[in-house]
């Protein structure tokens, strides 16, 4: 469905169902849309109204220049999103770039009675050295040199097929192993799926981005839950575990034998904490 945010068009997909808490999912990227957490999310459908949305300018949702985008932009369409779908309780969960999202509507909105932070960080000036060291060690050497060419290109993106091949390009890195079943089995099932956003994706690259919440962290107060896999080499356990150091009574998991796609790599696990969680801090109203 497509709703109207001062007067631009955001796409939400819904499943899950209709009576269960309604959750927010935030893809990753900048750049991608929802079907990076759709179906793969589906599962907590048992448990909750999804509610994927294709952040402003991207996927299915109105084109928009790139320049008026920030991840203050983003939270605060969350936050409308929630108005025009009359929402006075919901939970939020972002994922890679959704988490920093995620992050800013939790220090900004503070509306979201809970929100869960996948594979994230706090601090880009400290996760951007782990980032290069990470990709300095990254083996074979024939794929570290994809991965380093394939940042390269990011800020030249201009079509459809440049970001496809981009991500195909980069995949490799964001699994604990390209040599496993998650990793095939999201390959095969993401061809052709995606509605890509060149211009976003460009203009976010060649710019540094605004990530520095770890001044900030004291100040959610809601119920967090802390993603991260033990292997991933963007955002890392040690963000993972500095989020939850920064943000109050806070929960954190870390999955073993994943790297950044947590929730295609271990699901069982992901969803069990993310279901768990919620028991032991129910959903108002539910």
């Amino acid at each position: 469905m497509d709703i109207s945010i001062d007067g631009v068009s955001i796409f939400v997909h819904e499943a899950g169902s209709p009576l269960g808490y309604p959750l927010f999912v935030l893809h990753g990227g900048p750049g991608l849309d929802h079907t990076e957490m759709s179906p793969w999310l589906d599962p907590l459908g048992d448990t909750f109204r999804l509610l994927y949305v294709d952040e402003r300018g991207q996927g299915r949702s109105q084109r928009v220049d790139p320049a008026t985008l920030s991840l203050s932009v983003f939270a605060a369409d969350v936050t409308r999103l929630a108005e025009a779908l009359a929402l006075p309780r919901y939970a939020l969960l972002g994922h890679s770039f959704g988490s920093f999202i995620t992050l800013a509507h939790a220090i900004e909105q503070g509306g979201a009675s809970h929100y869960v932070i996948s594979s994230g960080t706090a601090s880009f000036s400290k996760s951007a050295p782990e980032i290069e060291r990470n990709l300095a060690e990254f083996e074979p050497i024939a794929l570290r040199e994809q991965v380093t060419q394939s940042w390269a290109l990011e800020p030249h993106a201009r079509t459809q097929e440049d970001v496809a091949r981009l991500m195909e390009m980069q995949m490799p890195f964001h699994f604990a192993s390209a040599e496993s079943d998650a990793y095939r089995r999201y390959i095969a099932a993401q061809a052709g799926r995606e509605i890509f956003s060149p211009g976003v994706l460009a203009y976010f690259a060649a710019h540094e981005y605004a990530i520095e919440y770890e001044d900030q962290l004291g100040a959610i107060r809601k119920p967090t839950l802390i993603l991260a896999g033990a292997a991933d080499r963007t955002c890392t356990p040690r963000a993972a575990r500095e989020l939850h150091a920064g943000i109050s009574g806070s929960e954190l998991v870390i999955f073993p034998d994943a790297g950044h796609m947590t929730y295609v790599e271990q699901p069982a696990m992901y969803f069990t904490a993310v279901r768990d969680f919620f028991v032991r801090h129910p959903a108002p109203g539910a």
